[in-house]
């Protein structure tokens, strides 16, 4: 149920208390994790016509929908938006061998707060509780105490079930990035829909600069 609730997350876009849900499109992959820094709501892919001449650009679509007196954030040209997200993959990049050095110490950390421990002893906290109350129950007595024992225990072994499944989808992120980084540290990417997909989590847009996060937790300010 929380993974279908994550999915039905990422598919629909809330922009704040009393807005419309927004839905994106995933055409284009910067169209569904571009957001505005001034009012929260998502930037979308449009084109103005200069002259006779078609330029593509990102604009906050609470601006393009209530006006400039609602949110005042800028028009972000195509070109400028791709330029700030692959100068934030390519710092990360150039950062080599420091920067896979600063990821392992991420994983270390995650590791550290692994939840796997609390579970063995709550599953063996269970099996006494259970036996207890079985013997209670064939004796007649009251155990009522012991099974509010024990559903709570079990919310809290689910609790610690979902942390831990969360702790090990960062650890992966973080490995598919320093692997990414091993792979390409001595090269210069340009912009690939592919690429963000996999490595970027979402990008902010300021009036003065961009804000890049990448799945793995890293942020970068261009």
């Amino acid at each position: 149920m929380q993974a279908q609730e994550e999915i039905y997350r990422r598919s629909n876009i809330y922009t704040g208390e009393g807005k419309n849900k927004r839905i994106y499109s995933s055409k284009y992959a910067l169209s569904a994790i571009t957001f505005c820094g001034y009012c929260g709501d998502i930037y979308r892919r449009t084109y103005w016509n200069i002259h006779g001449r078609k330029e593509f650009v990102w604009r906050c679509v609470t601006r393009i929908e209530q006006g400039p007196e609602v949110c005042k954030n800028r028009t972000v040209k195509e070109d400028e938006l791709y330029g700030a997200v692959m100068t934030a993959i390519n710092k990360l990049l150039a950062g080599g061998n420091n920067m896979i050095k600063t990821l392992e110490e991420n994983i270390h950390a995650v590791i550290g707060e692994t939840t796997e421990y609390q579970i063995s002893e709550i599953n063996n906290l269970l099996e006494e509780k259970q036996k207890e109350l079985i013997k209670l129950a064939n004796k007649g007595q009251d155990y009522e105490h012991l099974a509010d024992e024990i559903d709570e225990l079990r919310d809290k072994r689910q609790t610690l079930l979902v942390e831990d499944a969360s702790l090990s989808g960062e650890n992966e992120r973080i490995n598919e990035l320093i692997t990414f980084i091993r792979k390409n540290k001595l090269r210069s990417l340009e912009y690939d829909d592919r690429l963000v997909r996999k490595i970027i989590e979402n990008v902010t847009v300021y009036e003065d600069r961009f804000i890049i996060s990448f799945k793995s937790g890293i942020e970068m300010e261009i």
